[in-house]
C-alpha cells in the first residue's frame, strides 16, 4: 500500500509495528507520552478510527509499563538497551 497525504494511520501501519518504532525512538516513557498526544489530537480532529489506532498503541504501552518489562527492566548487564540513555526517567 502506498502512503499518501490522505492515508490514515490505521490504514498504513500495524499498531504493533508503530509501538516498537515509538519504543525505539522515544523509550518507554516518551512513547507513552507521544501515543497519548496522538490520541488527543485525533479526538479533537474527529478521526475516530485513528484515535482507536493510537489508543491500542497507548494501551499496549501502558501494559508494558505496568508489567515486569517496565522501565527498570530495560537495562542489560552491558548498559541500557533503550535510546533514553541519560534522560530523566530512564534506568540510568
Amino acid at each position: 500500500m502506498a502512503v499518501t497525504a490522505n492515508t490514515q494511520a490505521h490504514e498504513a501501519v500495524d499498531p504493533n509495528v508503530m509501538m516498537v518504532a515509538f519504543l525505539r525512538e522515544y523509550g518507554l516513557l516518551g512513547a507513552r507520552e507521544r501515543a497519548r498526544h496522538h490520541v488527543g489530537r485525533c479526538v479533537e480532529a474527529g478521526l475516530a478510527d485513528d484515535a482507536a489506532f493510537w489508543m491500542r498503541i497507548s494501551n499496549h504501552l501502558e501494559n508494558v509499563a505496568s508489567s515486569d518489562y517496565g522501565p527498570g527492566s530495560l537495562c542489560s548487564p552491558s548498559g541500557l538497551i533503550s535510546p533514553t540513555d541519560g534522560r530523566p526517567g530512564s534506568c540510568a
